[in-house]
Protein backbone atom coordinates (compact mmCIF):
# COMPACT_ATOMS: atom_id res chain seq x y z
CA UNK A 1 0.00 0.00 0.00
CA UNK A 2 1.74 3.64 -1.08
CA UNK A 3 1.62 6.82 0.96
CA UNK A 4 -1.29 8.07 -0.43
CA UNK A 5 -3.76 5.16 0.10
CA UNK A 6 -2.23 5.62 3.88
CA UNK A 7 -3.17 9.13 4.18
CA UNK A 8 -6.57 8.39 2.88
CA UNK A 9 -7.39 5.90 5.39
CA UNK A 10 -6.00 7.89 8.68
CA UNK A 11 -8.07 10.36 7.61
CA UNK A 12 -11.16 8.10 7.71
CA UNK A 13 -9.92 6.87 10.80
CA UNK A 14 -9.11 10.50 12.54
CA UNK A 15 -12.92 11.52 10.94
CA UNK A 16 -14.75 8.07 12.54
CA UNK A 17 -13.00 9.45 16.14
CA UNK A 18 -15.66 12.60 16.38
CA UNK A 19 -14.64 15.43 18.23
CA UNK A 20 -14.36 19.40 16.90
CA UNK A 21 -10.56 19.21 17.08
CA UNK A 22 -10.87 16.19 15.01
CA UNK A 23 -12.47 17.67 12.29
CA UNK A 24 -10.16 20.37 11.89
CA UNK A 25 -7.52 17.90 11.82
CA UNK A 26 -9.48 15.97 8.73
CA UNK A 27 -9.74 19.21 6.92
CA UNK A 28 -6.14 20.13 7.53
CA UNK A 29 -5.50 17.06 6.12
CA UNK A 30 -7.81 16.99 3.02
CA UNK A 31 -6.40 20.28 2.03
CA UNK A 32 -2.99 18.87 1.92
CA UNK A 33 -4.21 15.84 0.24
CA UNK A 34 -6.22 17.75 -2.03
CA UNK A 35 -3.29 20.24 -2.62
CA UNK A 36 -0.49 17.90 -3.19
CA UNK A 37 -1.98 15.05 -4.88
CA UNK A 38 -4.54 17.17 -7.08
CA UNK A 39 -7.72 15.20 -5.77
CA UNK A 40 -10.96 15.71 -3.90
CA UNK A 41 -11.54 12.94 -1.31
CA UNK A 42 -13.91 13.58 1.30
CA UNK A 43 -12.35 12.17 4.67
CA UNK A 44 -16.40 10.92 5.00
CA UNK A 45 -15.91 7.79 2.81
CA UNK A 46 -14.69 5.02 3.94
CA UNK A 47 -12.43 3.67 1.49
CA UNK A 48 -10.57 0.62 3.73
CA UNK A 49 -9.82 -1.92 1.07
CA UNK A 50 -10.17 0.08 -2.13
CA UNK A 51 -6.94 0.94 -3.97
CA UNK A 52 -6.19 4.20 -5.44
CA UNK A 53 -3.32 3.93 -7.69
CA UNK A 54 -1.57 6.59 -9.15
CA UNK A 55 -0.99 8.08 -5.75
CA UNK A 56 -4.61 9.14 -6.88
CA UNK A 57 -3.52 12.25 -8.74
CA UNK A 58 -7.29 13.82 -10.23
CA UNK A 59 -9.59 11.76 -8.86
CA UNK A 60 -12.75 13.40 -7.74
CA UNK A 61 -15.55 11.07 -5.28
CA UNK A 62 -18.63 12.57 -4.00
CA UNK A 63 -19.29 12.41 -0.08
CA UNK A 64 -22.35 10.05 -0.69
CA UNK A 65 -20.28 7.83 -3.20
CA UNK A 66 -20.73 3.92 -1.77
CA UNK A 67 -17.25 1.70 -3.06
CA UNK A 68 -17.16 -1.63 -2.05
CA UNK A 69 -13.70 -3.47 -0.92
CA UNK A 70 -10.94 -4.35 -3.42
CA UNK A 71 -12.24 -1.82 -5.23
CA UNK A 72 -9.47 -0.41 -8.02
CA UNK A 73 -9.91 3.43 -9.00
CA UNK A 74 -6.97 4.79 -12.03
CA UNK A 75 -6.19 8.14 -12.16
CA UNK A 76 -8.21 11.06 -13.22
CA UNK A 77 -11.50 8.93 -12.18
CA UNK A 78 -14.77 10.99 -11.09
CA UNK A 79 -17.56 9.04 -9.89
CA UNK A 80 -20.48 12.04 -9.03
CA UNK A 81 -23.85 13.04 -8.59
CA UNK A 82 -25.47 14.00 -11.52
CA UNK A 83 -27.41 17.02 -9.94
CA UNK A 84 -26.30 20.17 -8.07
CA UNK A 85 -28.92 19.19 -5.06
CA UNK A 86 -28.70 18.62 -1.75
CA UNK A 87 -30.24 14.87 -2.24
CA UNK A 88 -28.80 14.15 -5.38
CA UNK A 89 -28.31 10.37 -5.19
CA UNK A 90 -23.73 9.11 -5.84
CA UNK A 91 -23.04 5.68 -7.50
CA UNK A 92 -22.97 2.16 -5.41
CA UNK A 93 -19.87 0.63 -6.51
CA UNK A 94 -19.46 -2.86 -5.68
CA UNK A 95 -17.02 -5.02 -4.57
CA UNK A 96 -14.06 -6.33 -6.67
CA UNK A 97 -14.28 -3.65 -9.44
CA UNK A 98 -11.73 -2.73 -11.69
CA UNK A 99 -11.94 1.58 -13.19
CA UNK A 100 -10.19 2.61 -16.04
CA UNK A 101 -7.85 5.94 -16.02
CA UNK A 102 -9.99 8.94 -16.98
CA UNK A 103 -13.56 6.89 -16.27
CA UNK A 104 -16.46 9.34 -15.35
CA UNK A 105 -19.62 7.45 -13.04
CA UNK A 106 -22.15 9.84 -12.42
CA UNK A 107 -25.90 9.88 -10.95
CA UNK A 108 -27.91 7.39 -8.91
CA UNK A 109 -26.78 4.09 -10.25
CA UNK A 110 -25.43 0.80 -9.48
CA UNK A 111 -22.61 -1.00 -10.52
CA UNK A 112 -22.32 -4.33 -9.42
CA UNK A 113 -19.38 -6.86 -8.12
CA UNK A 114 -16.71 -7.79 -10.22
CA UNK A 115 -17.23 -4.85 -13.06
CA UNK A 116 -14.16 -3.64 -15.29
CA UNK A 117 -15.36 -0.45 -16.85
CA UNK A 118 -12.73 0.52 -19.34
CA UNK A 119 -10.60 3.98 -19.92
CA UNK A 120 -12.23 7.11 -20.50
CA UNK A 121 -16.45 5.36 -20.33
CA UNK A 122 -19.04 7.79 -19.00
CA UNK A 123 -21.12 5.25 -17.34
CA UNK A 124 -24.17 6.69 -16.55
CA UNK A 125 -26.71 3.58 -16.32
CA UNK A 126 -26.82 0.52 -14.13
CA UNK A 127 -24.12 -2.09 -14.89
CA UNK A 128 -24.41 -5.91 -14.10
CA UNK A 129 -21.90 -7.72 -11.93
CA UNK A 130 -19.31 -10.12 -13.30
CA UNK A 131 -19.36 -7.80 -16.63
CA UNK A 132 -16.78 -5.08 -18.50
CA UNK A 133 -18.87 -1.64 -19.51
CA UNK A 134 -16.51 0.44 -22.09
CA UNK A 135 -17.45 3.76 -24.85
CA UNK A 136 -18.89 6.79 -24.02
CA UNK A 137 -22.22 6.70 -22.80
CA UNK A 138 -20.80 2.90 -21.58
CA UNK A 139 -21.98 -0.47 -22.95
CA UNK A 140 -22.16 -3.89 -21.71
CA UNK A 141 -19.94 -5.54 -23.83
CA UNK A 142 -18.51 -8.52 -21.81
CA UNK A 143 -20.77 -10.79 -19.69
CA UNK A 144 -20.02 -13.78 -17.61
Amino acid sequence: MNRFNKLIQLQYRIYSGGGKIRLKLCNILQNYIGWFYHCDIPYVLDLRGVFLCHKGFGIVINPKAEIGKGTYIQHGVTIGARDDIKDARAPRIGCNCYIGAKATIIGNIVIGDNVKIGAGAVVISDIPSNSTAVGVPARVINKK
